[in-house]
């Protein structure tokens, strides 16, 4: 509950939020190029510079509301494309590979001794299927070569 805001933030409030968020996205848009990122501030600082001494509130609160339009824009350029990780198309899919079930069948005896219940269910349930497939698609032709 401690991200639901329980005051309202103040027309300054919200001007340096704006402010410092445009400082943000100008860091990552611009990250290796700092000359360019110093000249994105620069801008940035004139525009709000230049509307700091607006007397009419309306006037500057339409201001305001344009400014976080135009954040909202370019922030959502840069999520659009978003993937977590390990989700599909994401750039970890797949590294770390789940192993096959029948790579159990291929442990030695004593290594299945140490989990009897686990491989005694383990048959009965290789057996049920076994059954199941049997019945719905019958024996399988011998493949010709």
């Amino acid at each position: 509950m401690s991200n639901l805001p329980t005051t309202f933030l103040t027309h300054s409030q919200r001007v340096c939020r704006l402010y410092k968020a445009l400082f943000a996205l100008a860091r990552r848009e611009e990250w290796p190029n700092r000359l360019n990122y110093r000249q994105r501030m620069v801008e940035y600082r004139a525009r709000f510079d230049a509307n700091k001494n607006i007397q009419d509130l309306m006037k500057a609160k339409r201001l305001l509301i344009a400014g976080e339009e135009e954040l909202k824009k370019a922030m959502y350029w840069h999520t659009e494309n978003f993937n977590f990780p390990e989700s599909p198309s994401g750039i970890a899919e797949g590294r770390y590979p789940t192993p096959d079930d029948s790579a159990l069948d291929a442990w030695h005896p004593l290594e299945k001794a140490q989990y009897p219940t686990y491989f005694a269910t383990r048959e009965k349930r290789k057996k049920a299927y076994m059954e199941w497939y049997l019945k719905r698609y019958g024996i399988p032709d011998p493949p010709m070569m």
